[in-house]
């Protein structure tokens, strides 16, 4: 298979069914998932304690470099940043925005573009409003989720081809307490205290529906990371064997994801961090 041809694959596998925070987490879709239908040893993370000092710090800004295994070029970047914290809705929020393309040799044969943005509230650390515009070859799609109190209110509209009509899909979702978006839970899982040998869950709406997130995390070896350096890990695996690196330590900052596809191993490695102060 070319690999040109290869790379534009796998942004679609990253971009639109699963983004960064979808391959490490996403777990089967379930309409009434919800914390009273966890099991025994699972342990809901909305109830875990936070960790002690405050992960997110305005104007972080994390790049990642995208590879499947046998590929020697990069399939494309994401970069996810830390933008602002202002008032919304009454309350205080952190603007998180992240945004994933294809590299410019991919793009010849497959252009993509994913941008997407959530405002999370800076107590708890649940998203008030997320959004998501796409753009994959001529398809293009907007999203919008404004969360309430045990509701969603879901908004999307897309579009095949530039000569074509719009279609439209409004819905109101039932979620449980604590749900998050695909953005904002990389981040409510930051500020969470991770124990190596447990398993946690939380729910998140993701293509207008309910899904419970199932984590396992372990303790992991010591990578060397751009911006870094040398740092212990914690690993973060899904039963669908998705793996996130986080590094073992308050700030837990994202530094690798690895998952299994059709055509090889993706990887996304940290390669530049900025504004960590």
């Amino acid at each position: 298979m070319d690999y040109v041809k290869c790379l534009s694959i796998v942004i679609l596998l990253i971009g639109v069914g699963l983004s960064l925070s979808e391959i490490v987490l996403q777990e089967a879709i379930s309409e009434n998932a919800s914390p009273k239908n966890q099991i025994k040893e699972e342990i809901s993370l909305v109830d875990v304690e936070d960790v002690s000092v405050q992960p997110l710090r305005v104007g972080e800004r994390l790049t990642y470099n995208i590879k499947v295994s046998w590929v020697p070029l990069s399939a494309g970047q994401r970069i996810d940043h830390i933008e602002k914290k202002l008032p919304f809705n009454r309350k205080s929020v952190y603007h998180i925005t992240s945004q994933v393309k294809t590299s410019a040799v991919a793009s010849r044969i497959h252009r993509f573009q994913n941008r997407q943005s959530t405002f999370l509230n800076t107590v708890g650390f649940f998203p008030l409003s997320f959004r998501n515009q796409l753009q994959d070859k001529k398809y293009r799609a907007r999203v919008e989720i404004n969360f309430r109190d045990g509701e969603a209110e879901y908004e999307k509209i897309s579009q095949n081809k530039p000569n074509e009509p719009e279609k439209r899909e409004k819905k109101k979702i039932e979620i449980p307490f604590g749900t998050q978006d695909e953005l904002s839970m990389i981040y409510f899982l930051r500020c969470k205290k991770l124990a190596p040998g447990n398993t946690y869950f939380f729910p998140l709406i993701t293509k207008a529906k309910v899904a419970k997130v199932t984590i396992s995390v372990k303790q992991g070896e010591v990578l060397k990371v751009k911006g870094l350096g040398r740092v212990r890990t914690l690993v973060v695996r899904t039963s669908h064997g998705y793996r996130l690196w986080l590094t073992d330590d308050p700030r837990h900052i994202p530094v690798r994801i690895e998952a299994e596809v059709k055509i090889g191993k993706m990887k996304a490695n940290l390669e530049k961090i900025e504004f960590i102060r």
